[in-house]
């Protein structure tokens, strides 16, 4: 089963250059070795009114319709015959820097994430881009259909692997105090922790033991040959109840508690900030 690379990006829309708030409205992909891009909109467009009170639509849809004609690709046995502007528009369809030369000319208001990419395979890539688009556009789809935490950590497991990292461990043995659960995904040249958490509990009970518990077993952590702990969360926080949103600055708070106590760099960032955030380390 051959396996090959699916490259993403996040777009960002950001009324306020001042505020710097921003809500999820799209995500571009494209796979070199499929022939294959496209980009997926936001559907539920209530929730950008939402978000900005002077949303223009005309100019919403202006710069959706302009994304998707430079992205919207798909090759087929028949393209050459019946699509040669196509076939000419996306000659370089099969680049791995393609997605990065359409992409990052946009700014100001609506701004693409850096790219990513995870490993998949011909039985796998239906899943994996339908769970893409249920992990950054969340609110398109009814509560029952949105992703899991189970379908998160296959994501992360498979953007680490599209990353070829020389030393990485799953489900390192590093158990809790009752010698029971692991407590992180994957560990990382020995010395980085990776962790997936969620903040989309409907209940504020559940979020709270949670949270609560990764900042015990983060207390507990054993940090002579651990440096960096990359807990990767859910993007789509700018809709969470306030009970919510309260307990997401609080975690952030005592995590920083805990960085100056043990010494320890923690980051808490979206799973689209992976890659840049693992360069950093190495840089």
């Amino acid at each position: 089963m051959e396996s090959f690379n699916i490259f993403y990006s996040v777009l960002k829309y950001i009324p306020s250059p001042i505020r710097m708030e921003s809500i999820i409205v799209g995500l571009a992909v494209h796979s070199p070795l499929k022939k294959f891009s496209h980009f997926y909109r936001i559907k539920n467009t209530r929730r950008v009114v939402a978000f900005d009170d002077e949303y223009n639509k005309d100019f919403f849809k202006m710069v959706m319709d302009s994304l998707a004609y430079d992205l919207d690709y798909s090759y087929n046995e028949y393209s050459e015959s019946l699509f040669n502007d196509d076939i000419k528009r996306f000659s370089d369809i099969e680049q791995d820097n393609f997605l990065d030369t359409r992409i990052s000319y946009l700014a100001n208001e609506f701004q693409f994430s850096p790219i990513e990419s995870l490993q998949t395979s011909d039985s796998e890539v239906k899943n994996d881009l339908e769970n893409l688009q249920k992990m950054y556009l969340y609110y398109d789809r009814p509560k029952s259909e949105r992703i899991t935490k189970t379908e998160v950590r296959n994501l992360l497991s498979k953007q680490l692997n599209s990353y070829h990292l020389a030393h990485i461990t799953k489900s390192p043995k590093i158990y809790d105090e009752f010698g029971g659960n692991n407590l992180y995904d994957y560990q990382i040249n020995d010395e980085i922790l990776v962790k997936a958490i969620s903040f989309d509990y409907k209940r504020i009970n559940q979020l709270s033991t949670e949270l609560k518990n990764v900042i015990y077993d983060l207390k507990q952590l054993n940090t002579s040959n651990i440096s960096k702990v990359i807990l990767t969360r859910n993007d789509n926080l700018e809709f969470l109840p306030e009970k919510h949103k309260l307990a997401f600055d609080n975690f952030k708070i005592k995590i920083k508690n805990i960085e100056n106590v043990k010494n320890l760099k923690i980051d808490l960032i979206p799973l689209s900030e992976l890659e840049g955030t693992l360069n950093k380390t190495k840089a």
